[in-house]
């Protein structure tokens, strides 16, 4: 424990802090580009495709179709990820978007840290994309973790210019300028860096001096051009209901918060929830919103009896909101994070095979759940 801390100290602190944070990205993500896609086998195909493994070599034939390549002294076939969204794309039954009908946006938000917001968007982008979508990440929490998690450094790899900072000042039109590709086929972020925070200072400083500003649509018009090209555009907010939130929250189609079922997080939920509705009341024209759908979902879910209490108080107070999927507490999570990676990051089990499926299926469920929900929107 420091004591009598000066400014320099922690300053030394922080600059040590960020050398050893460079040191284990380097060990742990080389080689340059830092992630790398997985790979996927002829198993993994067939489910995702929804066909008889057995049918592979004919699809193959038939449909013209990536034969993937064998290993130096394996029989198995393995494809990339590419290939394998090619397959998707092509035998797939999961929901297109029609020609006429633009992309929908999702915020993922909540009150707290610590509460799987960030991994659960992340993992919902890559699902999303092996349903055949083109994905859209938006990251506007100035921490940076889901630009971290799309193999992009916040504190090397981003300067202010790359995030959302410019068209906020109002130096772009629109946030074209800043989607760029990750290692993930049909993943794309706008990524995020410490230097968000100003936006919490610049949108209400416009709104007095700008009468009529709307501080809250501001990631609504920005968005929009955007909504032509990808299918599915996700918002991870920061852990508070700062501006970027409100904005996130007012430009989206629909939302999700992921949230334990703990006490402490469940009064934090119902408190977000309280304070975004008296806010809304005071912003012309936000309680006229409608959304496509907002869902609470279970994460780190402990199996035991105070899990289970707080589920019941959970359900009353939520209703038809949560959608009973659990995301459980899981030793393959914290593994996978411990690299920066999600679930699916992991071309294959590292470590227990139950508990890798026991986590990596409620999320295929929850991408599932957003993927059906698109489709109800475009066909309205």
């Amino acid at each position: 424990m420091f004591t009598n801390v000066k400014m320099s100290d922690l300053d030394s602190m922080a600059s040590n802090a960020a050398d050893v944070l460079s040191q284990v990205r380097e060990a742990m993500i080389e080689p340059h580009p830092r992630k790398l896609a997985p790979t996927f086998n002829s198993a993994a195909i067939a489910e995702l495709c929804n066909v008889d493994k057995s049918k592979i070599k004919y699809l193959t034939l038939k449909h013209e179709l990536p034969q993937g390549t064998k290993s130096e002294g394996s029989k198995a076939k393995e494809y990339s990820l590419e290939e394998t969204i090619t397959w998707v794309k092509n035998i797939g039954t999961y929901p297109k978007r029609p020609e006429h009908k633009e992309g929908r946006v999702v915020a993922v938000c909540n009150y707290k840290g610590g509460v799987a917001k960030t991994s659960t968007t992340v993992s919902i982008a890559q699902a999303a994309t092996l349903r055949g979508l083109k994905v859209l990440i938006l990251d506007c929490d100035g921490q940076g973790t889901a630009t971290q998690l799309c193999g992009i450094s916040p504190e090397q790899d981003v300067d202010v210019e790359d995030t959302i900072m410019p068209y906020i000042y109002g130096d772009q039109p629109n946030l074209w300028y800043a989607i760029q590709q990750t290692y993930w086929h049909n993943m794309f972020v706008i990524p995020a860096s410490s230097g968000l925070l100003s936006a919490e200072f610049v949108l209400p400083a416009k709104a007095m001096e700008q009468r009529g500003f709307k501080f809250w649509e501001v990631l609504k018009d920005g968005i929009e051009p955007l909504r032509k090209e990808f299918d599915l555009i996700l918002i991870d907010t920061s852990p508070s209901l700062s501006h970027l939130t409100v904005n996130s929250m007012i430009a989206a189609d629909g939302l999700i918060m992921p949230c334990p079922p703990d006490a402490l997080d469940f009064a934090s939920s119902v408190q977000f929830w309280g304070i975004f509705s008296e806010l809304t009341d005071s912003l012309p024209d936000a309680k006229d919103k409608v959304y496509d759908f907002i869902t609470v979902v279970y994460t780190k879910v402990q199996n035991n009896e105070i899990s289970r209490l707080v589920k019941t108080w959970m359900s009353q107070a939520y209703g038809s909101c949560v959608n009973g999927i659990e995301i459980p507490e899981s030793t393959a999570a914290r593994t996978a994070s411990a690299q920066l990676k999600t679930i699916y990051d992991l071309s294959r089990p590292d470590g227990s095979v139950e508990a890798y499926k026991r986590y990596k299926e409620p999320l295929d469920k929850l991408a599932d759940f957003v993927v059906d929900q698109l489709a109800l929107a475009w066909r309205n």
